[in-house]
């Protein structure tokens, strides 16, 4: 936009000087014509650039759901999504404080009938290097969550 605004800056400035020095008469209307004219191509060029610019293909995002559905429904599926980031970095960091890095971690949730959010499924990335610790592992995830995780080694 800025470099919009300078290109028609300058060009006008560049035709007021050029305009100056031509003599009156039947030159300086043609000029004029002239001059007008590259005035108009000088706006017009920017928004042409811009508008060709624009992608109008519109493509599908991958996880679409939440675009078609209520927006108590995209709303629960946000909180959802926000909650099972929520619990895997705060897993982690429960993890890193027992000396144990995992490589990454996965929580599912879900809405139960009676309206609250269940853990559906915990799976838990480690190196080998910790695989003698998978039962502590095991033990961690029962104690903050309830349930038993998939353990896998990478």
């Amino acid at each position: 936009m800025s470099s919009a605004a300078v290109t028609v800056c300058a060009a006008a400035l560049v035709c007021s000087l050029l305009s100056a020095f031509v003599p009156e008469g039947a030159t300086k209307k043609t000029v004029s014509l002239v001059i007008g004219a590259f005035m108009v191509c000088c706006l017009i060029s920017p928004i042409s650039s811009a508008i060709s610019s624009v992608d109008f293909n519109a493509e599908i995002p991958d996880d679409y759901s939440y675009a078609v559905s209520s927006s108590d429904e995209a709303y629960a599926s946000a909180v959802l999504s926000e909650a099972e980031k929520n619990l895997e970095q705060s897993f982690a960091d429960i993890l890193l404080q027992n000396a144990i890095v995992i490589s990454d971690c996965k929580i599912v949730l879900a809405k139960s009938q009676a309206e609250s959010i269940i853990i559906g499924d915990i799976s838990i990335y480690i190196s080998s290097e910790y695989s003698n610790q998978t039962d502590k592992i095991g033990k961690l995830t029962y104690e903050s969550f309830g349930v038993y995780p998939r353990i896998t080694l990478i």
